[in-house]
């Protein structure tokens, strides 16, 4: 078995996870959940911005187009996707508020960390696949710049220097969210440290906060 299939086998089976646990315990989120990005429209992509989708984060979009309806992200869905008009604001579902938008909305955020380092490396290529709201000016990336470090993950905020490392690969990633979602705790980061947010629920949708001090009135911690 390749690398690549066992990074799409990981990620299938810990995004499975995160479904099912959705499903039973958050089903506003888990109703607003998009189809698969089209193959076409990931390779649209890869083309407009010069780079390869790392095999994970490619697997996660063969299962869903983002983790969210399109009109969370500022994007009118397409009507042969057969998605209302618009959302409900359930797409940053994943911890510290973050979502992934649809594949087609990844060019929108070409000011983020892919452009970073280019003037001094033209062959650098980091990807923004996350953040925490439709600005895309704080979340994760990806790095897709061929060699030793592809599909690393790392985290970037506006004006700030991105940081790598944070998860060896978007399974990682994706195997540690599900892990904290089920022990009911925050994500551990791989320099050990472990997030304050955990899991809770707004209203039937998934929501990470701090149980000391929400910043939304209406969460609650699940139990």
């Amino acid at each position: 078995m390749t690398d690549d299939r066992q990074q799409e086998e990981a990620v299938a089976g810990a995004w499975a996870r995160i479904e099912a646990w959705l499903r039973q315990n958050a089903p506003r989120s888990y109703r607003m959940l998009p189809p698969p990005a089209p193959e076409p429209d990931i390779l649209a992509v890869e083309q407009e911005l010069d780079l390869t989708v790392p095999p994970g984060l490619r697997a996660f979009y063969g299962l869903r187009n983002g983790t969210g309806h399109p009109a969370d992200f500022g994007w009118t869905p397409e009507p042969e996707t057969g998605l209302a008009p618009q959302g409900q604001e359930t797409a940053w579902l994943l911890p510290r508020k973050h979502g992934i938008p649809p594949v087609q909305h990844l060019p929108y955020w070409d000011e983020g960390p892919h452009t970073i380092g280019m003037p001094v490396d033209p062959a650098m290529r980091y990807l923004a696949f996350a953040a925490t709201d439709r600005s895309g000016l704080y979340g994760l990336f990806t790095d897709c710049t061929p060699g030793p470090g592809y599909g690393r993950i790392g985290t970037f905020e506006e004006a700030g220097i991105p940081k790598l490392g944070v998860w060896p690969s978007f399974a990682d990633y994706l195997i540690e969210v599900a892990d904290a979602l089920y022990e009911n705790r925050g994500v551990e980061y791989a320099d050990g440290h472990q997030d304050k947010n955990v899991p809770g629920l707004v209203d039937q949708a998934l929501a990470w906060d701090g149980p000391s001090y929400p910043l939304d009135p209406n969460w609650t911690r699940f139990a």
